[in-house]
């Protein structure tokens, strides 16, 4: 499917009717079913009324409830009252609205859920009227936590949609107190879902700023403000459209408002993430899945330097640091490379490892008495530990494997079925029955 992703509307006159007319328009256009939108609608309560109806008109009405519109921190600090308790007059224009879109809401919380086909998406809406920053309260964390286990899988995608970024993550996240004072409690619940996709607005930076960061807890995305970015790609109309698929969620950069492609800002998420091949490492103990662990951790932990004088306090406290990206496309490749690498390992785990003496075939009988006790065989060749001709036995139970894997120097000739095949170093050739040898892949 294809869902569309926008934030911090801030609405306040026609420039801002006609901007979000024309995305919204532009982006079904180009194949959206669903919409995220991350708040900051409007400063003053018709402001945001008016945008709510340019969105439930404009967008397509058959896609009603695949949109998950949440509230911003210049939605619900104004008219906060005692207590930052929400205006009622906010609250009714938000349930309204969400009713008439078909989105379920719920008592004693803000935060709202939607299924968008098979993916879980979850709003985080604050529950006080604070300024800049967020609090659930203890029913929105009870939610939180029965939602986040809802059909769960560790192999499905969760979308969990903030407004405010954690702290540590995006630049600028730190800016006017951060995410508040649930962030660290937050990362905790979220760290047994690997598998999130966060979305956030409210910074306001721009395409060629914007970054996709990789923490144990999840994925963590960006959304540039429709009308109001203030770095990097400033033009009025921008935002992302998710493409997804099983192996991969593509984030396509557009300026909505011109209906224009911005192809060179794209990122591309391959699943599973880094965050979830990570967790899966955690149960298995060997110095091999520790040494992966370690170097997932220190991708996974990337944090900003600060780079503001040591004498100069006041932007330091609001969370200013250097704009060199810590997750640029350098950082992004070593990450794929680690994931094929832990995804190769995992692999490996589930075979028995085949033993052999070194510079002699592998016969037929001894590899047929290994898949009599074991479904998936290895076996693994370097220097040293090198077979130079392997014969597979003919095998009538399906469901059989036997994985080769070369980095020997030398040639390995493999025979099955009549058929022979030569493996060079760095070859991999995988054989699976189904009464007799078929062969899966090979490189």
């Amino acid at each position: 499917m294809i869902i569309g992703v926008i934030s911090d509307i801030h609405q306040d006159g026609q420039h801002e009717n006609d901007v979000l007319t024309a995305s919204l328009k532009n982006m079904a256009k180009n194949g959206a079913t669903a919409l995220i939108m991350a708040g900051d609608i409007g400063d003053a309560h018709a402001k945001r009324e008016k945008a709510l109806s340019i969105i439930t008109d404009c967008f397509p009405v058959e896609f009603n409830n695949s949109m998950m519109l949440m509230l911003g921190n210049h939605d619900v600090r104004t008219g906060a009252g005692a207590g930052a308790s929400l205006d009622p007059d906010l609250v009714e224009l938000y349930h309204d609205t969400l009713y008439n879109l078909g989105i379920q809401y719920y008592e004693n919380t803000m935060c709202i859920d939607a299924w968008f086909n098979d993916y879980h998406v979850l709003c985080l809406n604050t529950d006080l009227g604070l300024k800049d920053m967020m609090h659930l309260n203890d029913d929105s964390v009870r939610w939180l936590k029965e939602k986040l286990a809802e059909n769960s899988d560790i192999h499905k995608p969760i979308f969990v949609v903030t407004h405010q970024a954690f702290n540590a993550t995006h630049w600028r996240a730190g800016l006017f107190g951060g995410f508040g004072d649930q962030d660290e409690m937050l990362k905790e619940i979220f760290s047994d879902y690997p598998q999130i996709v966060m979305l956030n607005g409210h910074i306001h930076n721009g395409f060629s700023v914007i970054e996709c960061i990789q923490r144990p807890y999840g994925t963590l995305v960006e959304i540039p403000s429709l009308t109001r970015g203030e770095n990097g790609v400033k033009s009025p109309g921008t935002g992302w459209l998710i493409k997804t698929s099983q192996d991969k969620f593509v984030f396509e950069a557009w300026d909505f408002y011109s209906n224009k492609k911005l192809a060179e800002y794209d990122q591309v998420i391959n699943l599973p993430a880094l965050s979830v091949l990570a967790k899966a490492l955690t149960d298995i103990e060997s110095s091999e899945s520790q040494d992966l662990q370690a170097k997932a951790a220190t991708l996974m932990n990337k944090k900003y330097i600060n780079d503001i004088p040591s004498g100069d306090n006041t932007y330091r406290e609001q969370g200013y640091y250097n704009i060199d990206k810590i997750y640029d496309e350098e950082t992004w490749l070593r990450i794929e490379a680690l994931r094929q690498n832990i995804i190769e390992y995992l692999d490996e785990e589930k075979f028995y490892l085949f033993p052999f003496e070194n510079g002699k075939a592998i016969t037929k009988a001894s590899l047929r008495d290994a898949l009599n006790e074991q479904d998936h065989v290895l076996i693994k060749m370097y220097d040293g530990g090198w077979a130079p001709k392997i014969f597979i036995p003919s095998i009538a139970t399906a469901n059989k494997t036997v994985k080769i894997a070369t980095n020997a120097g030398y040639k390995t000739t493999v025979y099955y079925d009549n058929k022979e095949i030569t493996l060079e170093k760095g070859s991999v050739l995988t054989l699976t029955t189904q009464a007799v040898w078929h062969e899966v892949n090979s490189r």
